[in-house]
């Protein structure tokens, strides 16, 4: 069964060199899978795409980015987040850094804001298969810890708890007070999940999210203001550069 399948296995069935297993995986969290592995396959030199014969595997690839093969993935939810972070697990990775967006749940946030997952909690369906006793996957404490805004000019960064759904359309004001006043920051889709098939693997793992909106004061994604577009848009690209300047630290201190 797949649960089984060795590295060797999967290196054969997806015809991946052992020679570039990557150090470091980044995941993106979004519903538009093949635009954003689009716009990240530029930030890449010598791109290994994964795939295999019955398309288990979609918007993967392996690619270099100054001398370090990193590991990218377009996810949506769980499911997704689940397969791709068990594949690279089993290879051997070392890190995955969950990025992407989120929704703020305190006044204090606001949109293009950047959150760093403290812990998720494991509100959506995944993350029981790979650590049935845990509700709240901690994030690894040292890249908290090294995460700053240093990295991320005039965007704010907040740190903190966040919860994980996996049902956008179902968050009501109900929800969303309850995950508030239980101390949660944001809510995102792939967090929990990510955190979990590392902790099972033993991987370090950190989650870095730019604000989308800001669902406690009434907002969503399918309100649109150019302001808080130009936000966002500044907030994902500090995540980028935030995420690759922790990936070269940490291939730096790892050799």
């Amino acid at each position: 069964m797949l649960k089984e399948l060795t590295k060797n296995e999967w290196l054969s069935l997806l015809n991946i060199p052992e020679d570039r297993i990557p150090t470091v995986l980044v995941l993106r969290g979004t519903r538009n899978l093949k635009a954003n592995y689009a716009k990240h396959s530029t930030f890449f030199t010598d791109v290994f795409e994964i795939g295999s014969p019955n398309d288990i595997f979609e918007d993967v690839l392996i690619g270099t980015y100054k001398n370090i093969d990193v590991g990218y993935a377009s996810v949506y939810g769980d499911a997704i987040a689940s397969e791709v972070t068990h594949l690279f697990g089993v290879l051997g990775t070392s890190l995955v850094i969950q990025t992407g967006c989120c929704g703020a749940l305190t006044d204090s946030i606001q949109a293009g804001d950047i959150v760093c997952a403290t812990s998720a909690y494991c509100g959506e369906g995944a993350a029981q298969y790979y650590l049935p006793d845990k509700q709240e996957i901690l994030a690894s404490p040292e890249l908290v810890e090294g995460t700053s805004s240093s990295h991320t000019a005039s965007v704010a960064t907040h740190k903190g708890p966040i919860w994980t759904t996996s049902a956008l359309l179902a968050e009501g004001k109900a929800e969303i007070q309850s995950w508030s006043h239980q101390g949660y920051i944001a809510v995102d889709m792939e967090t929990a999940t990510t955190f979990a098939v590392a902790e099972y693997f033993e991987m370090q793992r950190l989650s870095l999210l730019f604000v989308f909106d800001n669902p406690s004061q009434g907002e969503h994604i399918l309100l649109s203001d150019v302001e808080k577009q130009n936000r966002r848009e500044d907030g994902e690209q500090a995540v980028i550069d935030t995420t690759f300047a922790i990936i070269e630290n940490y291939e730096n201190g790892n050799r």
